[in-house]
């Protein structure tokens, strides 16, 4: 078993390698840390301890592992961290997760980010649900309030930190999330609910669930509205419906057909660009998705994934009027569909030996007349992805895998990964992984020509995209240690990234025929490069029966040739929730602090802390269950999450859920 002087080894190492006094921010951290982990490593673990039940995650290799074995850290957010935390909406689940950044720089423009690098498209982070890619490849960007998913149907979410491009390919650059809903049998039967609160929140929310024979299924009906930011104008509702059905006809096989869609309206810009206060955005989303997984033995089974997703944005605004009449863009529209088709194949060829094949091919298509020129952009992307687990005994685990893609902007790449994992005692993990990651251009960025005009006159070229751009590249290196006694885990990493090829906007180019100006006043090329390392924990406490603390911190550094990236990333980031049962009723606290950073392309966000609070009561009136519960959030007073003008203002709402 490892001892103190040990441990004080590493940490001295770690220590030694960074050097310097802009490393001190992450030995003040893990200073308060330390007493934690040499605490744990003093413990003697019992049978009990060892056989306590760990998370089992299937994002960060494609096969069921518990986390001490994976190669790369994941965070899980469980259903009653969801329930618990108070959120109505998907992006706030994610301040949970340590290193992550969240904002809403208006009421449907929302934005996820890791460890830095941040701005309102979140290029660097690819996002599933049930397999199924959400990434919008036009722009870059999830459109999180645009997917047709209700919170309440999530069952958890894994979210992989840092590269996962072994696995999920040309974008999950910075991290990977993904969302699994809920099984259609889960809580047969009707339930209804309702949010009501300030910030015009009314929310409200349909479903069932049943079984007949070898089908089960799922239908839930959701409509929600908010007026997130005030004085920004940004009211915002959606309507979703939501399906799943399972069919289970033998003990081989499992079928599972999903659809859904989304229909919002938005006021204020979805796109970036604000031309009136009177700008609004009818917005549209829908998906088809069929499962197949077949089960060969115990240790075999092969999976057919098939999925079509189509969105559809339409913007309307009153053009700006000069002299020489109306100045505007040809219109803000813009749709895109994504067609999949993958084939994944799981062995176990030796005992010691697990595998997992999958090739996929993906088919996107985007048409944006004023943002990308008149044509539609139509690309193909082929992967073959392998990963193997290699286990000679029970305190080894080696991990090796790699994706092949040809993608239409990024061509050929290989993504590689090799990790090890040691586990010298019960309870106790370390992890040492390498990766390199590929992020592809976006549509936007390799085919923009945004331009206002009078007429047919160009009057202005805002945006162009001359160059043939490279994929961004990442080459990544960490050093994760679990430990896990009885009611306890805790989850350190420490992490050092290097970019290359960066894709931003450049200096003017020239253009002709232009009536105002000297050419396209913004390019996107290959400019930058830039280094991020820091360290980063998550501890989970299940400090009694019913009772529970989730605790995550982190610590980034980023140095760049622009300042902007160097100031993406908040020196340090936390998150505390906290949850009791009382008996007669349940409290949650959820604490969140950020120090200061900018968002790229806004001003600074200084730092903030912001604290919430719910309270719940779950009775029964009759044969039907209830439960009430009550939300406040930022009491602690009015803060800004993007730029100095976007404020967050204190709001409270109360739900109402009945199951029958």
């Amino acid at each position: 078993m490892p001892k103190k002087p040990v441990l004080n080894k590493l940490l001295l190492m770690g220590i030694n390698q960074q050097g310097g006094s802009t490393f001190r921010p992450w030995l003040a951290g893990m200073a308060c840390l330390y007493p934690v982990i040499a605490w744990a490593a003093s413990v003697d673990l019992s049978e009990a301890d060892y056989f306590a039940e760990q998370p089992v995650v299937l994002s960060a290799s494609r096969l069921s592992q518990p986390v001490s074995r994976a190669p790369a850290a994941v965070t899980v957010i469980t259903r009653e961290m969801i329930e618990a935390s108070g959120f109505r909406q998907l992006p706030d689940v994610f301040r949970l997760v340590p290193g992550f950044q969240v904002t809403w720089a208006r009421g449907n423009v929302q934005a996820v980010t890791y460890q830095g690098l941040s701005s309102i498209y979140s290029r660097r982070l690819q996002v599933t649900v049930d397999g199924r890619s959400v990434y919008n490849p036009a722009y870059g960007q999830v459109h999180w309030r645009g997917i047709p998913l209700a919170l309440d149907d999530i069952d958890h979410i894994e979210v992989v930190r840092g590269s996962n491009a072994a696995i999920d390919g040309v974008n999950a650059v910075q991290a990977s999330i993904h969302i699994f809903t809920r099984p259609a049998s889960a809580d047969p039967g009707w339930t209804v609910s309702a949010d009501a609160g300030s910030s015009d929140i009314r929310d409200a929310m349909l479903r069932h669930s049943g079984a007949s024979g070898d089908w089960q299924w799922r239908v839930t009906l959701n409509s929600r509205r908010d007026d997130w930011i005030d004085h920004k104008r940004d009211d915002a509702r959606e309507h979703l419906l939501d399906a799943r059905a399972e069919w289970r006809p033998n003990g081989r096989d499992e079928i599972t057909l999903q659809s859904g869609g989304l229909l919002g309206e938005w006021n204020n810009s979805t796109v970036g660009f604000t031309f009136s206060d009177q700008q609004t955005t009818d917005y549209s989303n829908g998906y088809v998705q069929a499962h197949w997984r077949r089960t060969l033995s115990a240790d075999s089974e092969w999976s057919l994934l098939a999925n079509h997703t189509f969105t559809r944005s339409d913007e309307t605004f009153v053009p700006l009027s000069t002299p020489f009449g109306p100045l505007m863009p040809d219109n803000l529209n813009y749709w895109f569909s994504r067609s999949a088709l993958e084939f994944s194949w799981q062995s176990r060829p030796f005992e010691q030996l697990r595998t997992v094949w999958t090739a996929e091919a993906r088919r996107d298509r985007a048409r944006s007349a004023s943002l990308a020129g008149p044509d539609t952009h139509d690309g193909t992307m082929y992967r073959l992805s392998g990963s193997l687990e290699w286990s000679p005994s029970e305190e080894w685990v080696f991990h090796a895998g790699a994706m092949l893609e040809k993608h239409y902007y990024a061509g050929t790449q290989l993504s590689p990964r090799l990790a090890v994992n040691w586990l010298p005692v019960k309870g106790h993990s370390l992890r040492l992984g390498v990766s390199r990651a590929y992020r592809s251009p976006t549509i936007l960025e390799q085919e923009s020509d945004f331009k206002l005009t009078l007429g047919p006159q160009l009057y202005d070229q805002l945006l162009l995209s001359p160059y043939t751009l490279k994929p961004e590249r990442m080459d990544s290196a960490e050093l994760g240690y679990l430990y896990q006694r009885d009611r306890l885990n805790l989850d350190v990493r420490l992490f050092h990234n290097r970019l290359d090829h960066i894709v931003d906007a450049a200096s003017p180019y020239p253009v002709a025929g232009e009536f105002a100006g000297d050419g396209a006043d913004f390019t996107y090329a290959n400019l930058y490069r830039a280094k991020q390392w820091g360290a980063e924990y998550q501890l989970r406490w299940q400090t009694g029966q019913a009772s529970w603390i989730s605790l995550a911190q982190s610590w980034t550094r980023v140095r760049s040739d622009f300042q902007e990236l160097e100031e993406s990333a908040p020196a340090m980031t936390l998150s505390l929730l906290a949850n009791h049962d009382f008996g007669p009723f349940s409290g949650s606290l959820g604490y969140y602090k950020i120090s200061n950073m900018r968002w790229i392309g806004s001003a600074r966000t200084p730092a903030y802390d912001r604290l919430d609070l719910r309270v719940s009561r779950a009775f029964r009136l009759g044969s039907v269950r209830a439960e009430m519960s009550a939300v406040a959030q930022s009491i602690l007073g009015d803060y800004s999450e993007y730029g100095v003008n976007a404020m967050f203002e204190p709001r409270a709402y109360v739900s109402l859920k009945l199951h029958f």
